[in-house]
């Protein structure tokens, strides 16, 4: 004690316990580098898609006041090992509380928490109640033996399932006060009495009156459907007998303030009046303030208080009406209204609280799954770069961090590459895409994803049938283009018709210009020669002309 080598109960909490209101673990410490990481993050990417997760982030990791607590005190814990044992609860709880904790009992842990199994026991506590009615309502050691055994029996279905409880929320679960009385009524009224104290010869007659109390174990089963709208009203009720000993407290305060007061001036008016002083059953509702506040009790709850109390003090002395009108206006109409008043408006309050609270669950549940999912991607982005690229997605698979942080998340190694296909959209992923979409892929499908996912449908329906005018249009569009391509294709067959004659025409007039200029060149080549003649032979050969070389070619044909 004095080195101060005692921890305090709750130091191995990493959420709530600080010392002057900073940290005071290394997982803080992590906390805050992994906040300013992402806002690093936030910074490189322009759309600043980690501030919501920061801010949860940061509203989790709040410092909360930690009240003091006396000297004298901490040294009495300290003595009686009750601090080591808070601090061992405390440090259980953490390692429970973690998200990568695998229990080693998973499957009775399953088993335990589901509705079926509390439905059985239920239906157990019910029987032994029913049972305990059934024995009580027969004459004494009546079927002793037959009811001996089924009260063993019972004794022995309670123990084990308060076996299996321990086993599957380990040894912490019995130092929450709801389960603290479970096994108080388990052992208490069942095990101790039944195996132990009656086997020795004790009388446990007294101790059997108890075992009705098994009957309030049911509450539990209550709390687990509350979240069910058909045991809204149920858990309302119930709700409402646990929350009403306050208002009862100050009802009974009230009540009494007016009973004494009336009856101390009903025992000054009516008992010591002399006109009732020897009568003995007037005496018997008013001779002293005890009687009186007892006879204006059963007034006030209306019981036979017209012929059995008021008319009989009204025959002697008919001005008492007064006083009894007095005491039904203030006592009744007023006192028991407002009583009704206020568990009327405590029932509201509970109702409203308890929406309040189922808020408060999916906020705490929805602030968890993103602390989840921030580890997550954290974990799995190797390079910081505050996107996941496929081999940083499906690398990661083999971590076995990674795995538990999806088991946690209800999602299955097998079934991430389904996952990754319906999540990408452009071969990474954004830490907004990643959260939001394992988000929604969570569990069963909720209203809004539903009615989200009908509205996309409505969309893509409305872009299908646009897209299908569109195609209409356009395949009408390529008809006119067809036609006008079969008008174009016989214009240009007429087109072509028309040069293959010009063609043909043109090589006619060809050939035959060729033809005369061949003939003509044939004509001046004779001409030459008859010329070259005619001067071998003295002749002018200026005489000869084109005329007349052709009478010469005629003549000497």
């Amino acid at each position: 004690l004095k080195r101060g080598a005692m921890p305090r109960p709750g130091a191995a909490s990493r959420k709530s316990t600080v010392v002057g209101g900073t940290p005071k673990n290394d997982d803080d410490k992590e906390k805050k580098k992994r906040i300013e990481q992402m806002k690093r993050q936030s910074t490189m990417q322009s759309n600043a898609t980690v501030d919501f997760m920061i801010e949860d982030l940061q509203e989790e990791g709040a410092p909360a006041t930690k009240l003091s607590t006396p000297e004298w005190l901490e040294m009495v814990l300290a003595i009686t090992r009750i601090t080591e044992l808070q601090f061992r609860i405390a440090e259980e709880r953490e390692e429970r509380a973690k998200d990568t904790y695998q229990n080693p009992y998973q499957e009775l842990y399953l088993i335990v928490t589901s509705l079926n199994f509390e439905i059985a026991v239920a239906v157990v506590i019910l029987l032994n109640c029913a049972m305990i009615g059934v024995e009580a309502s027969l004459p004494e050691e009546t079927a002793a033996g037959v009811f001996g055994g089924l009260e063993h029996a019972f004794v022995f279905i309670f123990f084990v399932e308060w076996c299996l409880r321990m086993r599957a929320f380990g040894w912490v679960w019995l130092f929450d006060l709801p389960n603290a009385a479970d096994s108080f009524l388990v052992f208490g009224t069942g095990v101790f009495p039944k195996w132990f104290l009656e086997p020795a010869g004790w009388d446990v007659s007294a101790v059997r009156v108890l075992t009705v109390l098994r009957a309030l174990r049911l509450v539990r089963i209550v709390r687990v459907v509350r979240m069910m709208p058909e045991f809204k009203e149920l858990w309302m009720l119930i709700q409402g007998l646990m929350q009403s000993a306050r208002p009862l407290l100050w009802t009974f305060v009230i009540a009494m303030m007016i009973l004494y007061v009336f009856g101390v001036a009903a025992t000054e008016l009516i008992g010591r009046q002399t006109d009732f002083v020897d009568d003995e059953y007037i005496q018997d509702l008013f001779g002293n303030p005890l009687r009186s506040m007892f006879t204006l009790f059963q007034m006030m709850t209306m019981d036979t208080w017209g012929y059995s109390i008021a008319r009989p003090v009204m025959e002697k002395d008919w001005w008492m009406c007064l006083f009894f009108i007095a005491f039904i206006m203030i006592g009744v109409f007023v006192f028991w209204n407002l009583i009704t008043a206020v568990i009327v408006e405590n029932a509201m309050s509970i109702a409203n609280e308890d929406a309040q609270q189922k808020a408060k669950d999916v906020e705490v549940q929805k602030k968890h799954e993103l602390q989840v999912l921030a580890d997550l991607f954290l974990e799995i982005d190797t390079d910081g770069s505050g996107e996941l690229s496929t081999d940083e997605f499906f690398g990661a698979l083999e971590k076995p961090r990674v795995r538990n942080l999806l088991q946690v998340l209800d999602l299955r190694d097998e079934d991430m590459e389904e996952v990754w296909d319906v999540l990408d959209d452009g071969g990474v992923l954004t830490i907004k895409e990643f959260t939001n979409g394992l988000r929604r892929m969570k569990g069963e499908a909720k209203a809004k994803d539903i009615i989200d996912v009908i509205k996309k449908l409505r969309h893509t329906a409305l872009f299908h049938t646009e897209l299908r005018a569109q195609v209409d249009q356009f395949n009408a569009s390529l008809g006119g283009l067809e036609h006008d391509v079969q008008r174009i294709q016989n214009d240009a067959g007429e087109v072509l018709g028309l040069f293959q004659e010009m063609y043909h025409r043109l090589q006619a007039h060809i050939e035959k210009e060729q033809g005369e200029d061949r003939l003509h060149a044939m004509k001046m080549a004779k001409l030459r020669e008859l010329r070259e003649e005619a001067e071998a032979n003295g002749e002018d050969p200026s005489d000869l002309d084109e005329a007349a070389l052709l009478r010469r070619i005629a003549g000497g044909s």
